[in-house]
């Protein structure tokens, strides 16, 4: 009989993978909590003994959860961003020798915002006394306010090229529109995609699909799979080299603009 029982639910949970690849294709939430309580309601109207409704209906729900995992176990081996799908870590070339992923310390510095020529070159020549390599620069700025300093564009852009070349430093910088991404080729080594677009999808689809690559922060409230799954827009493009940053999270905790989550880290 025990032999029985472990015969059904194999069926069972091949059945149940069957269903989560369905419900991933047609976008479908894995978790359904009105089937559950409907089969929970069930078990107590059916139940004659001897085991009481609520040991029976533990034991299901036990079930359930099994039952979830095996379709969310199946779902991360389908995901291209996936240690299971790519156990080695990704080697990110960004420019010449310069490298990311490799295990070595590296350090990506600059200006928040490009405000001037001056300011950029200055940045710039400090970074190359201490044998810094990757620049940062806002050439396009997404503020919370309208009325705030939104960058310099293209000028910004101009701006960062021509001082990285004379210190031959790369160059990452944010780009807000998908078409702008492509004339952004010329001056940038990286993209970033900000916090605020990380769920950008035309964005994210665009910069898959181009020779360069991509700098992906975590959005102000991201969960750790909405993170990934933005990674995975990029890659099913066809663009793998992707670096993720954990620029911390909004809590409830306002004395502190954001809230670094350890536990992504190592994820």
């Amino acid at each position: 009989m025990n032999l029985k029982i472990v015969e059904l639910l194999n069926e069972r949970g091949k059945v149940v993978q069957e269903i989560g690849q369905q419900k991933i294709k047609h976008g479908i939430k894995r978790f359904d909590p009105v089937r559950e309580r409907e089969v929970l309601d069930m078990i107590a109207n059916v139940n004659e003994g001897p085991f009481e409704t609520s040991t029976l209906q533990h034991i299901f729900k036990t079930i359930f959860q099994a039952s979830l995992e095996l379709q969310e176990d199946d779902h991360r081996k389908a995901l291209l961003v996936s240690r299971k799908k790519k156990p080695d870590n990704t080697i990110v070339k960004v420019k010449n020798d310069i490298v990311l992923g490799d295990g070595s310390q590296s350090f990506i510095m600059g200006p928040c915002a490009v405000e001037s020529y001056e300011q950029v070159r200055a940045v710039a020549q400090a970074m190359k006394q201490q044998g810094l390599t990757m620049m940062r620069g806002g050439a396009f700025k997404p503020r919370t306010s309208p009325y705030d300093f939104q960058g310099l564009g293209y000028e910004g852009l101009q701006i960062l090229r021509e001082v990285a070349n004379e210190f031959d430093l790369a160059v990452i910088s944010e780009i807000l529109n998908p078409n702008d991404v492509e004339r952004s080729l010329e001056y940038v080594d990286v993209i970033q995609i900000g916090a605020r677009n990380m769920q950008n999808f035309d964005l994210l689809r665009t910069v898959g699909q181009v020779n360069k690559p991509v700098l992906l922060k975590r959005g102000l409230s991201a969960t750790i799979e909405e993170f990934i799954n933005a990674a995975e827009y990029i890659i099913s493009q066809g663009n793998d080299q992707i670096i993720l940053c954990e620029r911390g999270i909004r809590t409830y905790e306002k004395a502190t603009r954001n809230t670094l989550d350890i536990s992504a880290v190592p994820i």
